[in-house]
């Protein structure tokens, strides 16, 4: 398995079309998510220059993908859903980055396997805290996380814990996920 990790300048064209594809399969098509898209492209307005990408491909096929998105600049939690933080504000810190758009799913064996400890999973979550370390965060804030998520991240050895009380969203309970980078019991630095 290969991760690629940058910021849209930094990643080719070809990369950035194809997590735009790639999301748009997961996101509008799987989950059935009523999300504004483009010519099948799931791309919208937190997809900046500055947001971060980390890409997980299987043999040429994408089967994982996160966002990683600086929370000192708008970001999906602080803009759509605050609501998700309780009482507390959206954070806005150097050492928080927001991960959304987290998927790992591989259309080819069919295999959902975002809410399970799959090879994938588990990869692209280190490539994730391994990319947001080296740009100088010590903490995550997830958007739209479920209950199986969280037992997840714990399971994984994540120090991982609700912002606030969950809300339901679509018919489903929700809530924003802290996670701590710097207190983990996994070795992928």
């Amino acid at each position: 398995m290969e991760f690629t990790t940058g910021t849209s300048h930094e990643l080719p064209e070809e990369v950035l079309v194809g997590l735009a594809q790639y999301r748009h399969k997961v996101f509008v098509e799987t989950l059935g998510w009523d999300l504004a898209t483009q010519a099948g492209l799931e791309l919208d307005q937190f997809d900046r220059p500055d947001t971060l990408y980390v890409a997980a491909r299987e043999e040429g096929r994408y089967v994982g993908v996160a966002r990683l998105l600086p929370t000192v600049r708008p970001y999906l939690l602080s803009e759509i859903f605050p609501e998700l933080m309780g009482d507390s504000p959206p954070p806005s810190s150097d050492e928080v980055w927001e991960l959304s758009r987290f998927a790992a799913i591989d259309f080819q064996s069919n295999v959902l396997s975002g809410q399970f400890s799959s090879p994938t999973t588990v990869g692209l979550l280190e490539a994730v805290r391994s990319c947001a370390l080296r740009h100088g965060a010590s903490r995550l804030i997830t958007t739209l996380s479920s209950p199986g998520i969280e037992r997840l991240l714990r399971k994984l050895g994540y120090l991982a814990y609700r912002a606030g009380p969950p809300q339901i969203i679509n018919g489903h309970p929700l809530f924003a996920c802290w996670i701590e980078l710097n207190n983990t019991s996994n070795d992928c630095r």
